[in-house]
C-alpha cells in the first residue's frame, strides 16, 4: 500500500532546509523507507540548486529523486510561497518500479509504453510542441509544467544524477489509480456558436454571422461587472471533443483572444480552430477560478493518497484575494501531502489530447 508525506520548510540554507523538512517526513513515514522524492525549490536556491540535490540525497540515498528550482514559487500542504526562501518535498513509498525518473533532450527520449509522466521542462530548449504531440500518438498523459527561469542555461532541473540545465525531467508513472486533472480557470460567457467559417488562427464567422458582429452581441449582454473582465482579458473557448452530447466547463480548450482582424472582421484566437468545432467566449477571474477548480477536485470525491500541483504563475496573489488559494483548497478536498510550484506555462491533458495552458492549475493525483 503507498504512503506519502510532504513538508514546506522556510530556511534559506539548503541543508537546514532539506534536514527540517526531512525529519518531518520520516516522522510521518514512521520508518518507511521513501522510493521517491519529488522537490520544489524556490529561486533563492537557484545557485545552490545541487547543494539542495546532495541534501536530499544525503537524506535519502536509496530514493528516485526529480523536482526543479521554481521561480514563480512553491506549494505546499494549506501553504504557497512565491518570494520567500523555501523548499516543498514529497516522499512517496511505492512498490518497486512504480516511479522512475528519466531525462529528456527531445520528444524521441519520451517512453513509448508509459501512461502518464510528470514532468519538469525548461522552455528555452524543450520543445514542447513536439513532445505533446509525440505523447498524443502514443496515448500518454502528460502533466507538468515550464520551470526554466529566465533564459536558456537558468534552468534548474534536479535528477539522482546531477543537475539540468536544459530540457526535462520526467517521473514515469507504471501504478494504477493514478489520475491527471486540468483546472483552466476560465468561465464563459454568453451561449455556444459553432465555427461556421475559419482560415488559420482567425474566426471569421459564428453561427453563420461574423465573428466581430458576435462578439459585439454577446458584450452587448454581458452585466458590468463581466464586461470590465472581459475588456481585460477575453479569452476564446473551443470544444475539443464534438462527440459528446453536450459540453461541460472543462471540455473546452481555453485559449487567448488575441484581436479583431480588421480586414475581415474575424477573430484572432492562439489556436487554430475549424469548421464545425464548438464556440464560446470565457472570462478569467478569481471567482471563475475557485469554482473550476472546486469543481475539477469535486471529481474525486476525497479519493486520493497524494497530489502534485503545477499552478500558473499568474494565480496566487496575482488572481485571488485571498493567499494560499489554490493550495488551501486542494488541502479543503482532498486533505493529502502536497507538492508543486508557480510554473511559467504548465502541461495537462484536456479531453484527450496534452496541450500547454495558461493561468491553469495542472495537477496529478497518486493513488491512496
Amino acid at each position: 500500500m503507498p504512503r506519502y508525506a510532504s513538508h514546506l520548510v522556510h530556511h534559506a540554507d539548503a541543508d537546514t532546509a532539506v534536514d527540517v523538512a526531512a525529519d518531518h517526513l520520516e516522522l510521518e513515514l514512521a520508518g518507511a523507507v521513501p522510493t521517491l522524492i519529488v522537490v520544489a525549490a524556490s529561486d533563492a536556491f537557484r545557485d545552490e540548486a545541487d547543494a539542495v540535490r546532495r541534501a536530499v540525497l544525503r537524506r535519502f540515498p536509496t530514493a528516485e529523486l526529480a523536482g526543479a528550482v521554481i521561480p514563480g514559487g512553491v506549494i505546499g500542504i494549506r501553504e504557497e510561497t512565491e518570494q520567500q526562501p523555501a523548499i516543498s518535498l514529497l516522499a512517496a513509498v511505492l512498490p518497486a518500479g512504480a516511479a522512475t525518473v528519466i531525462e529528456l533532450d527531445d520528444a524521441a527520449d519520451m517512453p513509448a509504453d508509459a501512461d502518464t509522466l510528470v514532468v519538469f521542462a525548461d522552455p528555452y530548449t524543450l520543445q514542447a510542441e513536439r513532445l505533446l504531440d509525440r505523447a498524443d500518438r502514443l496515448g500518454i498523459d502528460i502533466v507538468g509544467g515550464f520551470t526554466g527561469g529566465y533564459g536558456i542555461g537558468s534552468a534548474r532541473l534536479l535528477t539522482a544524477a546531477g543537475v539540468r540545465t536544459a530540457g526535462a525531467v520526467a517521473i514515469r508513472f507504471d501504478l494504477p489509480g493514478v489520475a491527471t486533472h486540468v483546472s483552466q480557470g476560465a468561465r464563459p460567457i454568453g451561449s455556444d456558436l459553432v465555427i461556421t467559417a475559419a482560415e488559420g488562427n482567425v474566426i471569421l464567422e459564428l453561427a453563420g454571422k461574423p465573428a466581430a458582429e458576435q462578439l459585439h452581441t454577446v458584450l452587448g449582454a454581458l452585466a458590468p461587472a463581466d464586461l470590465q473582465l472581459a475588456r481585460s482579458g477575453l479569452m476564446a473557448g473551443i470544444v475539443i471533443d464534438e462527440n459528446r452530447p453536450e459540453y461541460d466547463v472543462g471540455d473546452f480548450l481555453v485559449r487567448g483572444l488575441l484581436g479583431v482582424a480588421a480586414d475581415s472582421g474575424g477573430l484572432a484566437v492562439a489556436a487554430e480552430p475549424r469548421v464545425g468545432q464548438t464556440f464560446r467566449f470565457h472570462v478569467r477571474d478569481g471567482d471563475g477560478a475557485d469554482a473550476d477548480l472546486r469543481r475539477v477536485l469535486g471529481k474525486l470525491d476525497g479519493v486520493a493518497g497524494a497530489a502534485m500541483v503545477f499552478a500558473c504563475n499568474g494565480r496566487g496573489r496575482r488572481m485571488f484575494e485571498a493567499p494560499h488559494h489554490d493550495a488551501n483548497v486542494i488541502g479543503e478536498l482532498l486533505d493529502v501531502p502536497l507538492v508543486g510550484g508557480f510554473c511559467q506555462g504548465e502541461l495537462g491533458p484536456v479531453a484527450g489530447a496534452n496541450h500547454v495552458h495558461a493561468f491553469t492549475a495542472t495537477m496529478i493525483t497518486l493513488p491512496a
